[in-house]
C-alpha cells in the first residue's frame, strides 16, 4: 500500500477519534454561550501561531546559509510548509526532516551531507529550546510562584529526559566518524536501509562515504558560525513557545485566565505526546484530549476545556494545514515529492 493511501486511512481514523471526542466533551455549549468569546483575542492567538511558523522556517534558514547553502528565505519558507503539510495528512517518523532534506538537498551550494546535518542540528536546537523554556516554567512556577506543577512532575522530567536524549542521539548522528564505525559494524540490511534512505546512489549520489565527507564538512562550516547558531537556537525557541502563547490567548478569549508558565508546562506534555504519534496525522483528536484533560486538571471545566483545545487546535493544525496546503499546491509538491510519496 502506497503512502497515500496509508494517509487516507489513518487521517480517517483520526476523523472518528476526533467526533468522537466532540460528542463526548460537548465544547459548543460553551462556544455558543453569548458574550463568551473574544474574537479579537483569539485573532491574535492565531497571527501569533502564524509568527511561530517563519520562525521555525528562519531558524532553518539560518542554519542552511551558515553552511553556504545559497537558498531564499522564501524557499525555505516553501520547503518548511510543504513539509509540514505531509506530516499533517501522513504521519512519517521524523518525516518533518526527511522531507525537508530531500528538497533542499539540490540547492545551490548544497548536497545531501549539508541537507541532512542541517535538519539535523535543527531538530538538536528545538530539544534545546524545548527543554530550556519546560525548566524555565517549572523554575517560575514552583520556586518564584511556591505553587506546584499542575501535571505529574515526574512526567515534566520524562519530557525534559526524553528531549536530552534525543539530544545525544542527534548529536552521535552528527559526528562522522562516530556515524561511519556504526554505519561499517551495522548489519547489511541496517545499512542497505541507511543508505536507500539517506543516500540512495540509485539517485545519482556517491554513496555513504561521500555523504559522511560532505557531512564533515557541513558540520566543520556551522561551529564557524556561532552567532548564527544562535540565533537559530533562539528562533526555534520563539517557534516552540509560539504554540504555548497561543493557547494562552485562546484561554483568555474564552475569559479563562491561566498563568502562561503553567499553560507551557501542559503544552510541553502535549508537544510530547505529538513527538510520539506516528499513527494518527498530527494526532488528531489524540492531541485534542489529552490538551483537554490538562487544562482540567488545573481546574478548568471538562466543558470549557475541550472549547480551548478545539480552538486552539483550530489555529495550530486546521489553519496551518489550509496555510500549508496552499502553499504546498504552488509549490507543485506532488511532483517533487511523487517517488517519495509512492
Amino acid at each position: 500500500m502506497s503512502r497515500r493511501r496509508w494517509g487516507r486511512l489513518l487521517t480517517a481514523l483520526g476523523l472518528v477519534i476526533f467526533v468522537a471526542y466532540l460528542a463526548y466533551t460537548n465544547p459548543f455549549s460553551v462556544l455558543l454561550e453569548a458574550g463568551r468569546f473574544n474574537p479579537w483575542l483569539y485573532m491574535w492567538a492565531v497571527v501569533i501561531d502564524w509568527v511561530g511558523l517563519l520562525f521555525l522556517a528562519g531558524s532553518w534558514h539560518m542554519l542552511l546559509r551558515a553552511m553556504d547553502v545559497r537558498v531564499s528565505l522564501w524557499r525555505t519558507i516553501q520547503v518548511t510548509f510543504v513539509s509540514l503539510f505531509v506530516v499533517f495528512i501522513l504521519p512519517i517518523p521524523s518525516g518533518f526532516e526527511i522531507i525537508r532534506a530531500y528538497l533542499v538537498r539540490g540547492e545551490e551550494g548544497g548536497n545531501a551531507g549539508k541537507a541532512v546535518s542541517s535538519v539535523m542540528v535543527s531538530k538538536v536546537y528545538y530539544f534545546i529550546g524545548f527543554s530550556v523554556l519546560l525548566l524555565a516554567a517549572a523554575f517560575m512556577v514552583v520556586v518564584l510562584g511556591g505553587g506546584e506543577i499542575p501535571v505529574r512532575p515526574e512526567l515534566v522530567w520524562f519530557v525534559v529526559g526524553y528531549a536530552f536524549l534525543n539530544t545525544l542521539i542527534f548529536g552521535v548522528l552528527l559526528t562522522p566518524r562516530l556515524l561511519s564505525r556504526l554505519y561499517s559494524g551495522s548489519p547489511g540490511w541496517l545499512r542497505s536501509r541507511l543508505l536507500d534512505r539517506v543516500y540512495s546512489p540509485d539517485l545519482g549520489l556517491g554513496g555513504f562515504n561521500a555523504f559522511i565527507q560532505e557531512m564533515d564538512s557541513a558540520v566543520q562550516e556551522l561551529r564557524h558560525r556561532p552567532v548564527d547558531n544562535l540565533l537559530s537556537v533562539l528562533m526555534v525557541g520563539l517557534h516552540w513557545s509560539s504554540g504555548a502563547v497561543t493557547t494562552y490567548l485562546v484561554a483568555l478569549s474564552l475569559g479563562v485566565p491561566i498563568s502562561l508558565w503553567v499553560v507551557i508546562l501542559i503544552y510541553g506534555v502535549i508537544e510530547f505526546i505529538q513527538q510520539l504519534n506516528v499513527v494518527v496525522p498530527s494526532g488528531l483528536g489524540v492531541v485534542d484530549a489529552g490538551l483537554t484533560g490538562a487544562l482540567t486538571v488545573v481546574g478548568v471545566p471538562l466543558n470549557v476545556a475541550a472549547a480551548i483545545s478545539l480552538l486552539t487546535r483550530l489555529a495550530t493544525y486546521w489553519l496551518e494545514l489550509v496555510i500549508c496546503g496552499l502553499v504546498s499546491i504552488r509549490f507543485g509538491y506532488r511532483e517533487a515529492l511523487g517517488e517519495y510519496l509512492d
